[in-house]
């Protein structure tokens, strides 16, 4: 790909002596307004990188992102007004449906080891999901691979928990559920409970838990296995100063027992407390993939500009952070390649 020959500036309006004591976008002055100095937005060069290859490690590697992306099918009630041909649209408006292709993620191509913590950023609707799921093996890849050294454990805000029972008999359930056995439920029991901060609600039933004090349980209980490879979805947005604590210091656990944790979450303060590492997806497109303080700036002057419709300002920042981004080409090491899974 070519890079664009300008370089996206920003107007110095404010040293304007006709700008003093007004609040007024820059985007909307006129050519009049006053004189206008333009300043560049930083002083890193605006150019495309070579792709970075990426050789996978098998003694370090927990998951490899090989060109993979997502289109799903849907069914459309108006798909027939694309149709060139008369006879076809007719029969397709006469059905009254057809298939409509919805790009949800481009390619995306990325390789994380053991002991990472990465963060995943991204408006609503921009694919962040849709990774989870690639991840954790629920959806295929409409195109590429994704390759994991162990099954994910995931932990969202609607894993699975019975409010019916108690928060005791679900710590019980839970950890029966991902295959401890009796015994070693009995002894991760206090580990759990110390997590979870539940020590006084324990014999309550879930149903009269909130959404945070369940947040909590869920995250101890996913923990509690020492899994190789964690997701969280928007889990962890739900609890205290304390619980954020014991929710870093479990990470850290887990990371140092060569394990990696991928965490979805609209709280930038929580990514940059507990990521050593960040991927900021937007319009299903990778934006971004290295340092949280300076991915979570250039988001956070993303949808600041979007929160007050300056869209030119925001197409600024995305294209400036896009082209920073180095694309990755992950190659593997002779016989260390995965055989794909044969069609069922």
């Amino acid at each position: 790909m070519t890079a664009s020959a300008y370089t996206p500036r920003r107007a110095n309006w404010l040293n304007s002596p006709e700008a003093d004591g007004l609040d007024t976008d820059p985007e909307v002055l006129t050519d009049g307004f006053g004189d206008i100095e333009e300043i560049a937005w930083d002083d890193a060069p605006l150019t495309h990188s070579a792709p970075v290859v990426e050789t996978v490690d098998p003694e370090n590697v927990s998951v490899a992102v090989d060109g993979a992306s997502k289109t799903y099918r849907v069914r459309s009630s108006n798909e027939y007004l694309k149709e060139k041909h008369k006879a076809a649209r007719q029969v397709k408006r006469v059905l009254g449906s057809g298939w409509l292709e919805v790009p949800a993620l481009q390619p995306v191509s990325f390789v994380v080891n053991r002991g990472e913590t990465v963060g995943v950023i991204g408006t609503n609707g921009s694919g962040k999901s849709t990774l989870m799921k690639l991840l954790t093996g629920k959806i295929r890849p409409t195109d590429g691979e994704v390759y994991a050294t162990s099954t994910p454990v995931m932990l969202g805000v609607n894993a699975a928990l019975v409010k019916e029972i108690s928060g005791r008999e679900n710590i019980r359930l839970g950890c029966l559920a991902m295959g401890l056995s009796p015994k070693e439920t009995q002894d991760r029991f206090p580990l759990i409970v110390e997590i979870s901060g539940l020590q006084d609600s324990l014999d309550m039933p879930l149903k009269a838990y909130s959404s945070g004090m369940a947040s909590r349980l869920q995250f101890a209980i996913a923990t509690a296995v020492d899994p190789d490879i964690l997701l969280i979805d928007e889990a962890l947005n739900t609890g205290d100063a304390k619980f954020r604590a014991r929710t870093k210091e479990r990470l850290d656990e887990v990371r140092e027992q060569a394990g990696c944790v991928f965490l979805v979450s609209h709280s930038l303060g929580t990514i940059k407390q507990m990521c050593t590492r960040v991927l900021w997806i937007e319009q299903g497109q990778l934006l971004a993939d290295g340092d949280p303080e300076w991915v979570c700036s250039q988001y956070q002057e993303y949808t600041d500009h979007s929160s007050n419709g300056r869209r030119r300002s925001a197409q600024i920042v995305y294209d400036r952070t896009l082209l920073k981004l180095s694309p990755v080409q992950v190659e593997f090491a002779d016989g260390t390649r995965p055989k794909k899974a044969a069609p069922a």
